[in-house]
């Protein structure tokens, strides 16, 4: 995998160099293949679908923390996992989809517009928490595995701080006080 992404840093700045593969120097066609352009709602969703995958994964690495396991193993397949959707990740946010709206209370999106504003810190944060999950996942002993999976966690959070709406709990209207469950869950 490492080999992969030092292999794809490179075809990147030579691309780059050449003027070649740079989103704003492409010019789309109407071709279905650009779906950042044809489906940007369907790329919305493949990314949230590969974020709620990373998070699953990333159960038993954030309980390590608390308790010990048995099952290295499933860790370090996780940690591989991980490594691998992240590399993957950055390439699901084109330009197309910046539809971040902070006045819906449920947005397309909770990418932040801030992506596009730097997305080349955001593709460095994805690289280092894919070489997070790589660390952890060749990590030899449970005291070392542990320590990688607390770097891997700064990572995903290091990210998510910059770049993901912040979780904002329900409000307590007044009208939920004066709510009448007695007539709601009265058979008729």
């Amino acid at each position: 995998m490492r080999v992969i992404c030092i292999a794809g840093a490179t075809l990147t700045a030579a691309l780059a160099l050449t003027g070649v593969g740079r989103a704003a120097d492409a010019v789309p066609h109407p071709d279905p293949s650009w779906t950042g352009l044809t489906n940007p709602r369907d790329v919305i969703t493949a990314r949230q679908e590969l974020m709620e995958h990373i998070e699953l994964l990333m159960e038993p690495i954030d309980t390590l923390q608390v308790k010990d396991t048995f099952d290295t193993a499933r860790l370090h397949s996780a940690a591989e996992t991980i490594a691998a959707m992240l590399l993957a990740l950055p390439h699901l946010f084109p330009p197309t989809t910046n539809l971040y709206d902070p006045r819906a209370p449920m947005p397309a999106t909770l990418a932040l517009p801030p992506i596009w504003k730097n997305f080349a810190n955001f593709y460095a944060l994805a690289g280092a928490a894919s070489r997070a999950a790589e660390a952890m996942a060749d990590a030899e002993g449970k005291p070392a595995l542990r320590a990688a999976s607390l770097k891997l966690r700064a990572s995903c959070d290091a990210c998510h701080a910059l770049y993901l709406r912040p979780y904002a709990p329900p409000k307590v209207l007044d009208s939920d006080y004066q709510f009448d469950f007695q007539s709601a869950l009265r058979k008729k």
